[in-house]
């Protein structure tokens, strides 16, 4: 029996979050069903002899303009990823089951004629709702709100079509079955546990941000961090320096840079960098889905200072797996807590990696998905 997974993102390289929900999902549902498991992305990528997957890709090439002029009534995303060639390897594949990681190529996945699961990253009306609410113009508000209505538009519409929707919380898995999808799983984020050994707190006091800065919530986080957090922390602690990791910075992370302020650019040794950090602050204000930043900071052994949203959707206890915070006054001051505290940044950094080993491993998140595709496929009776 022949699997496709269907990703609006090549997996590989792995450089976000999206790509390495798709890379790990797809190991796991290669190594457990037993068949043969075709990865198909939209746009280029590179061999991948190594991986227990078929991975192949379609030129992708959409003009920017045409698809604003044609994403009046259907939303952006869905639009861009519209893909003749695409849709054409869809239909042609003869598949027993169709992944999709995306809700905007269900359309395209429905073609196959065989059950279409979809492993959402998030609830993603949700995430534009939530860039809607944080933009500060009233054009930007705006167009964030239409793009919401649109995405809930396209969700309401495509659940009940869907043999199963899998997600990474508990609050998304309950959207996807309030409109209708037949079974909704919690499949959450995981973490590389061997890709991200433990170390104990670094020395000092540097503190950092990790992102992929053409996301926009990642952007606004970053900025929060240099100039409404880091000034705070400085107050007590004049040896702060702060690191924005990550692809992409924009031209106004760019601005700050210099002095305490380093802005890394993509980094060949993300495992490094975020070792050196002696607290990972995340204030984030918008988007949805868990945050695998967290994750594989904790797996790593850093403590972490975060907002609730920054937090939400992983089973973490405050005070206990990490510190919760949601003013900038009130992050620093948490940061200013890890600094001056080794005991509390070790009783962090210990409890932080008991929790990622004990849930967030992704051999046992996506279990929830090989199962459901188990059922599917007619190799176990549903529970």
């Amino acid at each position: 029996m022949s699997t496709l997974v269907l990703a609006h993102e090549p997996p590989l390289p792995a450089l976000g979050g999206g790509a390495l929900r798709v890379l790990h999902q797809s190991r796991q549902l290669a190594l457990h069903l037993g068949d043969e498991v075709t990865v198909l992305a939209l746009g280029p990528t590179p061999d991948a002899p190594d991986e227990p997957f078929v991975l192949e890709g379609v030129a992708h090439h959409p003009q920017r303009l045409r698809v604003l002029a044609t994403a009046l009534r259907s939303p952006y995303l869905e639009v861009w990823s519209s893909s003749a060639e695409l849709r054409a390897r869809v239909t042609s594949g003869g598949w027993d089951l169709v992944v999709v990681t995306s809700p905007f190529v269900v359309g395209q996945a429905l073609a196959a004629g065989a059950p279409v699961v979809l492993d959402a990253a998030n609830v993603e009306s949700e995430v534009a709702a939530s860039l809607a609410a944080s933009e500060a113009s009233r054009l930007g508000r705006g167009r964030w709100a239409w793009e919401a209505k649109k995405i809930a538009r396209l969700e309401r519409s495509i659940s009940p079509r869907l043999a199963a929707v899998t997600a990474p919380s508990r609050h998304d898995a309950g959207v996807y079955r309030r409109l209708g999808a037949p079974s909704a799983d919690v499949s959450p984020n995981g973490v590389d546990l061997a890709g991200w050994p433990w170390h104990a707190p670094a020395e000092g006091a540097r503190i950092g941000y990790v992102g992929q800065y053409g996301y926009r919530p990642n952007e606004a986080a970053a900025l929060e961090l240099v100039d409404d957090v880091m000034p705070l922390v400085a107050a007590g602690r004049p040896d702060v320096e702060v690191a924005l990791i990550g692809r992409a910075p924009t031209a106004a992370m760019r601005r700050r840079a210099g002095g305490a302020v380093q802005v890394t650019g993509a980094v060949d040794d993300l495992h490094a960098h975020v070792r050196a950090l002696r607290v990972l602050v995340v204030p984030l204000r918008a988007g949805g889905g868990t945050r695998l930043k967290l994750l594989e900071a904790m797996a790593a052994g850093v403590p972490v200072v975060s907002t609730p949203l920054g937090a939400a959707g992983l089973e973490v206890v405050d005070g206990t797996h990490l510190l919760l915070a949601e003013e900038p006054d009130e992050l620093a001051a948490a940061a200013e807590r890890v600094l001056a505290d080794d005991d509390l940044a070790m009783a962090l950094s210990r409890s932080g990696r008991e929790l990622v080993e004990e849930r967030y491993d992704w051999a046992v998140t996506a279990r929830p998905l090989v199962d459901r595709c188990r059922v599917l496929l007619g190799r176990e009776a549903p529970a």
